[in-house]
């Protein structure tokens, strides 16, 4: 009887249930990502030689 008075109730409930699980799997894609990185070894290593692009234009040399 409730099914007939209220019909989205049981798409609420659903919906609800699915956004619950896919925001679990975000959680646990995201953590599998962050930790993947961590493990991976790769690091950001400083740049060498003279730098293309400056903010001041007198700090850079004439030779470019």
């Amino acid at each position: 009887m409730s099914s007939i008075l209220n019909p989205g109730a049981e798409a609420k409930k659903a919906a609800a249930a699915q956004k619950a699980q896919q925001a679990v799997a975000n959680d646990r894609q995201l953590a599998e990502l962050r930790n993947a990185d961590a493990t991976s070894g790769a690091t950001r290593r400083n740049p060498r030689g003279r730098r293309l692009f400056v903010t001041d234009p007198a700090s850079k040399a004439d030779l470019s």
